[in-house]
């Protein structure tokens, strides 16, 4: 692909529309070159299409997978995409329980804002 093809503004607002924000890989690819964001980009699109996997399911894989690694940020966002996309406080809870039985007990005390943060959006989603 030609740097002619690949609009950068384009895809900046296909971000924004779908996540609400350009995802951070995006935005280091524009120092490492229009190609490098080019990939980063398509790899973004290729994983999170809801195809095989529908993006709730994604989305609460996700929220494992930053609780595991103790982002709580990250945490965060993917259960705002997940309750986007229709996951239920019962389906994050039982996420939430898988990760601690894989990581341990300490997780508990880690998953405290996540749990408010939890019920926070979901409240206000009922609303």
């Amino acid at each position: 692909m030609s740097e002619q093809d690949f609009d950068k503004e384009k895809m900046k607002e296909k971000f924004k529309e779908e996540l609400g924000f350009i995802p951070p890989g995006v935005m280091t690819g524009e120092v490492l070159g229009d190609d490098f964001q080019q990939i980063i980009s398509d790899y973004h699109e290729i994983v999170w299409r809801d195809e095989v996997i529908p993006l709730k399911y994604k989305y609460l894989i996700a929220i494992s997978s930053a609780v595991f690694a103790g982002n709580e940020k990250r945490a965060k966002l993917e259960m705002q995409k997940a309750v986007k996309y229709g996951a239920t406080k019962e389906e994050i809870i039982e996420v939430l329980r898988q990760v601690v039985w894989l990581r341990g007990a300490p997780t508990l005390v880690k998953l405290a804002p996540i749990i408010s943060f939890m019920n926070k959006i979901l409240n206000k989603k009922e609303e």
